[in-house]
């Protein structure tokens, strides 16, 4: 019975909590691993991640991949923006370090000049990340 109630913890600290745009945190210095200036043409794309729950208080990092290049750890209660140019472009997730595991998912964006795009990182227990266009 117990190995059952620490599972059902553990699988749901994975879901995350829905977070409001100004509880949430950038992704610090230290976890970004690749730079994306601004160009002419291109806009901004934001990807936030929920807080884990409290009464849990774990989480587990997940990897941003752009253009199969590794760009961001992101933790629950993240985000991070970053521009790209005009165009198509792939974002790819994938589980980092940490007690959740899921499997690796990509979603082909485009990128059109000045028009913003935000997604919601999901991660279902047990299922493949996923990324929500929000805005």
């Amino acid at each position: 019975m117990r190995k059952i109630i620490l599972s059902a913890l553990l699988l749901s600290a994975c879901s995350g909590v829905p977070i409001q745009g100004a509880a949430s945190k950038p992704v610090p210095q230290e976890r970004i691993y690749a730079t994306y200036p601004k160009f002419f043409t291109g806009a901004y794309v934001t990807v936030r991640r929920d807080q884990a729950p409290k009464e849990i208080g774990i989480g587990c990092e997940n990897e941003i991949y752009i253009d199969n290049i590794r760009a961001y750890t992101i933790m629950p209660g993240e985000y991070v923006t970053f521009f790209l140019t005009d165009g198509k472009h792939v974002l790819k997730v994938d589980t980092g370090r940490g007690s959740c595991q899921g499997r690796p998912s990509s979603e082909e964006i485009n990128v059109s000049n000045g028009i913003s795009q935000e997604y919601k990182l999901i991660s279902p227990p047990g299922d493949t990340l996923r990324l929500f266009r929000t805005m």
